[in-house]
């Protein structure tokens, strides 16, 4: 499976590509993670058709943010 490198995106990009992602995950769709054979920090998300290669640190980052916005 091809996945697409966004880890020296900006992180303005990355969230569009994680807010995407997102909301497949609350439309049910499966979503998978898992660490990359480079290992740390990089990791693979794949949910339905997209299939990204980023990395744990911007994607926590976003999280965090995301929390914050929801309280």
């Amino acid at each position: 499976m091809e996945r697409k490198d966004i880890r020296l995106e900006l992180d303005e990009e990355k969230e569009k590509v994680y807010e995407q992602i997102h909301s497949l995950f609350l439309q049910g769709k499966s979503v998978e993670m898992a660490e990359h054979k480079s290992g740390f920090p990089a990791v693979t998300v794949d949910a339905d058709d997209i299939h990204i290669l980023t990395d744990i640190i911007s994607l926590e980052q976003w999280w965090g943010k995301k929390k914050k916005e929801r309280r």
